[in-house]
């Protein structure tokens, strides 16, 4: 039987795709987790401030084992290890659920530009929740390199790119099929599930103005805020916070509708699609990773209100077949909860019995 390690995990932004990661990793690993937590506010405070709350509460009520020391990278570790020396022996791994270094051309030497990129440095592996995140992150790395002569004589950037990999962040695909089995959810294909956060909620508005325009009839659920969506628009809400509620929501819709241009992952589009929404996403940031390439054509919009309308307008007027639904289940499963907490949890292990610690 594979080592079982006890593994201490710091997350500062806990809230969203990241604590539903962590909660679906605690349940599919064969590893004992230890978590500490900082609820999901105020990103620039948690880069300067959770490495020394963490410190803080460690040095003064820690006394178990630890063999490796998981965080995501709104933790500044390198702060964290001058704090807490004791754990700088130990392996890291930090996600990337997200990153906080400025596009190419944007940055304006705040210091909390280049605090991922120490973080890299500090850790001993990097995974990333997509490919496109990855190579985002290496681009933004590397203007930034560019922007400070002072990093050009140690340039991090081809050290970070060796220490990194792809983990797809675990999903509980399986959750739309209980709740259906228990409590049949009837679908209505002129639902529309909408996720807010982070949405161009003005393209979204125009491209359902076009759709009523044209007489159609629909109704939105959404999750997250709805100050930015037009008063008019027939809709319900469900709470972020309740994933029951919210994959309930998503098996009585027929399409997903996003406006995230820059989604570095899409948890609620993954979790959609199991639950058998068709997904109508930009062409554009993780979407096209996510959606099979022979679907391309029929799910991926331009970031244009006539194309999201069009989209939307060809789910209702012409019809998905079983195999079309079928490559876009295939994809989903890549994501898959028992597939990608044996992958991690394998690689953690890895990771122990190799020794290696910080660089």
């Amino acid at each position: 039987m594979a080592a079982q390690l006890d593994i201490l995990a710091l997350e500062p932004f806990y809230g969203g795709p990241r604590r539903a990661m962590l909660e679906t990793l605690f349940r599919g690993s064969r590893h004992r987790w230890t978590l500490l937590k900082l609820p999901p506010r105020r990103m620039e405070r948690r880069l300067s401030a959770a490495a020394h709350w963490f410190a803080e509460q460690l040095s003064r009520h820690w006394i178990g084992r630890v063999d490796l020391l998981f965080t995501s990278e709104a933790l500044n570790l390198a702060d964290f290890y001058r704090l807490m020396p004791s754990l700088a022996s130990k392996p890291s791994v930090v996600y990337f659920h997200d990153d906080q270094l400025p596009l190419p051309g944007q940055g304006r030497d705040e210091k909390n530009e280049i605090v991922n990129l120490s973080t890299g440095a500090a850790a001993t592996e990097l995974w990333f929740n997509s490919e496109y995140h990855f190579h985002s992150f290496l681009n933004k790395a590397t203007a930034i390199v560019e922007r400070h002569p002072e990093l050009a004589g140690h340039n991090p950037v081809t050290t970070l790119r060796k220490k990194s990999r792809l983990m797809f962040p675990p999903a509980d695909l399986n959750l739309a099929q209980v709740l259906q089995e228990q409590h049949p959810v009837p679908r209505e294909a002129r639902n529309l599930f909408v996720d807010t956060r982070d949405s161009d909620c003005a393209l979204l508005n125009t491209a359902f103005e076009r759709l009523l325009q044209r007489g159609e009839n629909f109704q939105l659920v959404t999750v997250g805020p709805v100050e930015s969506l037009a008063p008019g628009l027939v809709r319900s809400a469900i709470p972020e916070a309740d994933e029951t509620a919210v994959v309930r929501a998503m098996l009585q819709c027929g399409v997903i509708v996003s406006a995230k241009a820059e989604a570095n992952a899409d948890y609620r589009l993954v979790m959609a699609i199991a639950a058998g929404c068709w997904p109508v996403v930009p062409n554009s940031a993780v979407y096209p990773e996510i959606i099979p390439d022979t679907l391309h054509e029929f799910c991926l919009h331009d970031l244009t209100p006539q194309e999201v309308a069009f989209r939307i307008d060809d789910f209702w007027h012409l019809e998905m077949t079983a195999a079309q639904r079928k490559s876009l289940m295939d994809s989903a499963q890549r994501f898959n909860a028992i597939t990608c907490c044996r992958a991690m949890d394998d690689r953690l292990t890895e990771l122990a019995a190799s020794g290696i610690a910080k660089p």
